[in-house]
């Protein structure tokens, strides 16, 4: 039995997401994914977001939004005061959408489920809790949140959130974190589809004049946002020491903000910003045209407790990866899938020089990456896998919550 044959009528599901809807970045490109998935199963999705982002064009989808009192123009990833301000108004909408429309699930995004514990069981609907990452663990990096107190309490808000939901969607990697702090909680990771769209090699050809890059140079590609965990400062200085026994390197950084590019710029001129090039972020479809360019990806990240979804697009890319040995990234990483290393300079340039030396080994990686990725992050498999998800969600329901099965 599949989730649409649950009931006769169409289906509605409420997507709550505190993020603005649609930017390409991780949290919002997974949403999508989500909702494209339910509208192609026939379901009639309603999504609230916040006021920032462009509506996207998919059938079936309805996009709300949060007022925006203050005028906010950006919403930065990660915590900060704008967040908290549109949390404040995403939970009046919120709140409104419940008392006047009745869902089959509401699948809860993030913090949103922390709404979503309180507020459901007032208004008799089932939701899910969409996890990206561990509230408690990411709010750690704020020096005023890592006291021992604050964080039981923080603790103890997650652990009844994930108890109250009727199933947990995580980030690959974060389920036995899950089953750690709520045992008899409805766990599953996500598996999403890799993303890919037809690159032509005029198209490369024109971004390697763009960049300035000669054609016998070889191209380190890292891909994604600035923030600290993300491990970029730490890559500029172990693509330095790699340089010394590879100068035909060069380091193409992508995805910084027009105040991250400004601020790279404005460092004093060093020797290596001549082989490093900072570029601002860039449309999705455009990336394809950055992994195509590219000899190899790098993922030296510091930190974090969920697979990046631009991992899926490596993988399936044919390109070797260089990353950082995370445990989160272990579901898919492995010695045979990638070169992987420790989180050092030292250890990150040691694999650097390792892969540059080695191309039948990173060809034989390459490969290895690029079959698992074409076997387990196909568009099928993932609405298969969300058509799952939602069906043992309502079944989890507690009968009072759920009048669906019927």
């Amino acid at each position: 039995m599949d989730f649409m044959s649950m009931r006769d009528q169409t289906r509605r599901v409420l997507i709550v997401t505190p993020q603005p809807f649609y930017e390409d970045r991780g949290t919002p490109i997974a949403v999508r994914y989500v909702a494209n998935a339910l509208t192609e199963m026939g379901v009639q999705v309603d999504l609230l977001a916040f006021p920032v982002g462009q509506d996207p064009e998919i059938s079936n989808l309805i996009v709300s939004r949060c007022a925006n009192p203050l005028r906010l123009r950006h919403v930065p990833i990660g915590f900060s005061w704008r967040k908290i301000v549109l949390d404040v108004s995403l939970w009046w909408s919120f709140a409104r959408l419940l008392s006047t429309q009745r869902y089959d699930m509401v699948h809860a995004v993030e913090e949103a489920a922390y709404m979503a514990a309180l507020l459901c069981p007032r208004f008799n609907q089932p939701f899910m809790y969409d996890m990206a990452s561990s509230i408690p663990t990411e709010l750690q990096r704020k020096p005023l949140l890592r006291s021992t107190i604050v964080q039981k309490i923080l603790l103890a808000a997650e652990r009844r959130v994930l108890n109250r939901a009727s199933c947990v969607v995580c980030s690959a990697g974060l389920a036995g974190y899950v089953r750690a702090q709520a045992p008899d909680a409805h766990v599953s990771d996500w598996r999403f589809p890799s993303f890919s769209t037809q690159v032509t090699p005029a198209a490369v050809e024109a971004l390697r004049e763009e960049l300035v890059i000669d054609q016998e140079q070889r191209i380190l590609l890292y891909s994604g946002n600035f923030a600290g965990y993300q491990g970029v400062e730490m890559l500029i200085e172990a693509f330095t020491l790699a340089r010394e026994n590879f100068p035909d390197l060069v380091l193409v950084c992508v995805g910084a903000t027009e105040l991250e590019v400004a601020e790279w710029s404005r460092r004093p001129s060093r020797p290596i910003d001549d082989y490093v090039r900072i570029v601002p972020r860039q449309p999705r479809e455009q990336i394809s045209v950055y992994i195509e360019l590219a000899d190899f990806l790098m993922m030296p990240r510091l930190g974090g407790d969920n697979i990046p979804l631009k991992l899926y697009d490596y993988m399936a890319s044919g390109k070797p990866i260089i990353a950082t040995r995370q445990m989160a990234d272990m579901p898919l990483l492995n010695d045979t899938r990638a070169f992987l290393c420790d989180p050092t300079v030292e250890s990150l340039a040691a694999a650097m020089t390792r892969a540059c030396s080695s191309p039948r080994e990173a060809a034989a990686l390459a490969r290895e990456s690029q079959r698992y990725a074409r076997r387990h992050f196909g568009w099928n498999p993932f609405v298969e896998f969300v058509n799952d998800t939602y069906r043992r969600a309502i079944e989890a329901a507690p009968q009072s919550d759920n009048d669906l099965a019927a």
